[in-house]
Parts: structure tokens; sequence; C-alpha cells
């Protein structure tokens, strides 16, 4: 209770929402760059726009304007030369920014969490199982978001974390944090989707510690299936394993041991790397990227969103490539 009277206060005492993430701090020194860089131009334009007008108006002492250059090298280069230097340092702190929001930290086992969007609800499965219609996660422990919508555009926003994906159909998009504070914290959908768009709304569960995590993931009766679960029966029941093997050998399609995150070299040249656009593309369209020394014999197979991250789930379960 304490804790949670604090944060409020912080939160109160700006105009900002409070930073419970790791990339909130370089998100707000981000906008506060651009707001008093822009608040500085707009009154140093006023002001000069206002001495003009009274040192250079028209006078009975002065009926005709005053000569001056008509061209200086100097002056143009410099007025050139300055806003180009600041968008370059404005490139170089948001982008340093923004790669912090889409990569994990390295080194450290991220808490990976699948995102379905649909009209009009969130739905989160976190690993071992547990789905939920909030997001929980762990203070201090990187997450990983992978997003995907069932059938338009959504926006996932957590004012809190300074951060905002879209879930886009089609594709997997994929946002990355480290939460720092324990608590509870809005989500709402920033993108408009329908009629019901402003109720579109959820909750980040920041846990204090792994333990808690844990314990909430266990809590209650058994869970239902996992997304692993539902891959390993989508992969039995489309005849996914007549072609793949799960343990090495050789079939009519590469293994899927150890697939995720390797580099597979394509027929016709170049590389592909083994992550969830990979696969999604390998379903749907198998012919785009040919693995060499397979033959292009795989046809489309149609599956729901909810099913394609099961497989991506399952596929991931079966081990990284080394």
């Amino acid at each position: 209770m304490i804790g949670a009277l604090h944060r409020t206060a912080l939160a109160a005492a700006g105009f900002m929402p409070e930073r419970a993430s790791s990339v909130a701090a370089g998100v707000d020194r981000v906008f506060l760059f651009v707001l008093w860089l822009s608040a500085f131009f707009f009154a140093l334009i006023v002001a000069l726009t206002v001495l003009f007008v009274l040192r250079y108006r028209r006078r009975p002492s002065r009926a005709e304007p005053e000569p001056s250059p008509s061209h200086d090298a100097r002056l143009e280069l410099f007025w050139t030369a300055v806003p180009l230097a600041l968008v370059f340092v404005l490139f170089g702190v948001s982008t340093r920014t923004y790669l912090r929001m889409v990569e994990p930290e390295p080194g450290r086992d991220p808490l990976r969490i699948q995102v379905m969007a649909r009209r009009w609800s969130w739905w989160f499965d976190h690993p071992g199982g547990r789905g939920a219609p909030e997001l929980h996660v762990v203070r201090g422990r990187p997450a990983e978001l992978v997003l995907a919508s069932a059938d338009v555009i959504h926006s996932l926003y957590v004012p809190d974390f300074r951060l905002k994906q879209d879930a886009v159909p089609g594709r997997f998009t994929r946002m990355a944090f480290t939460p720092v504070l324990a608590g509870t914290f809005p989500i709402v959908c920033a993108e408009y989707c329908g009629t019901d768009h402003s109720r579109m709304a959820a909750r980040v569960v920041v846990h204090p510690d792994q333990a808690s995590f844990d314990a909430w993931a266990n809590e209650g009766a058994a869970p239902a299936a996992s997304l692993v679960d539902l891959g390993r029966t989508v992969f039995a029941s489309k005849g996914c394993a007549g072609c793949h093997s799960v343990d090495g050998s050789p079939r009519v399609g590469p293994s899927f041991k150890n697939l995720w995150g390797r580099q597979e070299k394509l027929a016709g040249g170049g590389t592909a790397r083994v992550d969830e656009d990979y696969v999604r593309e390998s379903i749907l369209r198998p012919s785009a990227k040919v693995v060499e020394g397979f033959a292009n014999v795989m046809p489309p197979v149609p599956l729901e969103e909810r099913e394609l991250q099961g497989v991506i789930a399952y596929l991931q379960s079966l081990g990284e490539a080394p």
C-alpha cells in the first residue's frame, strides 16, 4: 500500500506517468529533448519576428526599405548545418532507445509471452501454459512479447512502460522491456479497431519476484492446454510428422530438432533465420523460401492465428540452434 501511494505521489509530482520499465527513461529523454528543442526554436523565431517587425517597420523617417545583401553563403551554411546536426543527434538517441524496445537484454533469460489481440479483448499466453486476459511479468526479469491479431490492427499501449506496439493481421510484431516497479498498470488499445475500441482494456501485473509469478502460474485448477500442447496437436493432426521429424532424422522436409534460430540455407542462394515470421510464411506460403537440399513439395496449410502461435511455441520447445 505504501509503495503504491509513493508511486502515485511521484507520478502526481510531474506531468508524465511513472517510469515502470527499463525503456521509460530513454523514451522520456527523447520526448523532453524534442519538446525543449522545439520550445527553444519557437521562442527564438517569435522573438526574432517581433524584433524585426519593430526594427524594420515602415516609419515617416524611413519610407523605403534599407538595402540588404541578396545572398550570404556563411549564413545559409549555418542554418543548414545546425538543423542537420540536431537531426543526427535525435536519430542517435531515439534509435538507441528503439533498439532496447525490440530485443531483450542480452545474456538474460527473458519471459516470452504470446499476445493475441481480437475485437475487443487481449489474451496473454505465459510460459508454463497459463493463459489470462491480463499480462503477468516479473520485476527485474526481461520480458519479450510476440503479438498477433486475429482480425484487424490493434495497438498494445502501456503508458507507464512508455511502450506501444501494433498487433497486425498476417504477421508477428514484438516488444521487449524489463519491469522495474512491482504493481498493476493499465493496458489500452491505441489503434481504432471498431465499435468497442475504447473498452479494449487490460492490465499488466508486475510480480515482485519469480516466486510470486510461479505461485500465480500454478494456482487454482490445472491450466487449459498450453500453446505448446496446441502446437503438438496441430503437428500431429495436420500430417506434419509425415515430412518433418523432431529427433534430427532426415525426411522429406527439414527436421524440427533444434530448429529455432537456425540460419537456413535457401535454394537459389541466401539464408533465412528461423523466427516467428519465417515459420508463418513457411506454413502459409511454403514455396516462398525453400530450404536448400529439399524439394518444393509442401502445400499451404491454412491455420488460425492461435494455431500458428501454437506451432511456433512447439518448435521453440524442441530446442534452439546451437
